[in-house]
């Protein structure tokens, strides 16, 4: 290649995540420097200290509103942040956008106690505390508002047992939110609690065997007969309730887990971009791929940041999140392809990538579970909020 493509090649690489990583700074300070210091191996195995990290950068306070001591980001700013992660740390991308669901879900929750949630919204800001989620489960027919833990009431609150596997967070966390199923005089019905990560009875044992994503903690947490004060328990409504509050919460989670692995798939581009001879129209089908998708993700998001209510938007965070599935997948076959086999024996971050973005598809729900979703969507009609997976659906 000549010195002027050299340079252009150069100038393509600084450009190419600038404005995302920008933004991440701009929120963040320092985040995206550490995470860049560090290579992708050590970040993507147990141990990391991606987690760390980002809880030192005040990261989770970063959807909080800022009257609750929060960062106060938007939607939209928080699909290009996700990316940047991604780019960066696969693991703490997805590990991260389970807490941020939780504290989605926890803002939108009318605890028996009136502002409790925020209280806990506002320890989290201040303190920067980590929340898991215990809310979508692997297991075939259950799922957000029909879950598998269950609790019986007890004087003062409930106690709580059950398992959730594999659970982001699961050593790190500081607190678990969580759907459960509470017997009660007149059937089943369904609750949403927080559960500080010390309780006794609360315990985390090893589950995840798979080097791909291994830096996200997603352990099995255990409870057995786990005391939760009333206070911190709220009844959504009989099994398989939808409410808009969770209805919102998953229009984030949608968004933030789809933005996290176009992050990935954008790290593969970006060393395309770098090699010195990958063919330009190879650089444009990437560009092609890659960005649509994040167009396509930025605008549901914007549009959530504008509507007063985003839940309604459901349908179009489902359907733009398995665009992005598709996308992905493509995007870094067309990326390694780019590379050529040389990269691919020498670097093992190619190979690493090509299978973490595979991953996406085992996040909730399946494309099978969503189907009546995504047609409900198309019907013009109101979009179940939990669709019940299947055997052979396909998570992990």
């Amino acid at each position: 290649m000549s010195r002027a493509g050299e340079r252009a090649a150069a100038s393509l690489t600084a450009a190419f995540l600038a404005p995302d990583r920008a933004l991440l700074e701009h929120h963040l300070p320092g985040l995206d420097g550490q995470l860049a210091a560090v290579d992708l191996r050590t970040l993507e195995r147990p141990g990391s200290p991606a987690v760390d990290l980002f809880r030192g950068s005040g990261a989770p306070a970063l959807f909080v509103p800022e009257e609750y001591s929060g960062l106060g980001v938007g939607l939209r700013d928080g699909v290009r942040i996700q990316r940047a992660i991604g780019s960066r740390a696969p693991s703490l991308a997805v590990a991260s956008t389970m807490h941020h669901f939780s504290v989605a879900s926890l803002t939108g929750w009318d605890s028996q106690e009136g502002g409790m949630e925020w209280l806990i919204a506002e320890a989290v800001a201040r303190h920067s505390m980590l929340v898991a989620s215990g809310a979508a489960e692997a297991r075939p027919g259950s799922g957000i508002l029909n879950p598998a833990m269950s609790a019986r009431p007890v004087a003062g609150g409930v106690l709580v047992s059950g398992s959730k596997k594999p659970c982001s967070l699961s050593r790190s966390m500081d607190l678990l939110f969580a759907t459960l199923r509470v017997g009660t005089p007149d059937g089943e019905r369904c609750a949403v609690a927080v559960i500080p990560a010390d309780s006794p009875g609360l315990s985390c044992r090893p589950f995840w065997r798979s080097d791909i994503l291994a830096g996200a903690q997603s352990d099995e947490l255990v409870l057995d007969d786990v005391f939760v004060p009333g206070r911190l328990v709220s009844d959504v409504g009989p099994v398989g309730t939808t409410t808009d509050a969770l209805r919102r919460s998953m229009v984030w989670f949608e968004l933030l887990i789809a933005a996290s692995y176009v992050g990935m798939a954008a790290a593969l581009v970006e060393r395309a971009v770098r090699a010195p001879r990958t063919d330009t129209r190879r650089l444009a089908d990437l560009a092609v791929g890659l960005e649509a998708a994040t167009y396509a993700l930025e605008g549901v998001a914007a549009r959530s940041d504008a509507d007063e209510e985003p839940a309604t938007l459901l349908g179009p965070a489902l359907t733009v999140r398995f665009a992005a599935q598709d996308a992905v997948l493509d995007v870094a076959a067309t990326a390694a392809d780019a590379l050529g086999g040389g990269a691919f024996i020498t670097s093992p971050d190619v190979a690493y990538l090509c299978a973490a973005v595979r991953c996406l598809a085992f996040h909730p729900p399946s494309r099978t579970a969503a189907t009546d979703a995504l047609v409900a969507h198309l019907r013009g009609e109101s979009v179940g909020m939990d669709p019940v997976e299947r055997p052979g659906d396909g998570k992990p």
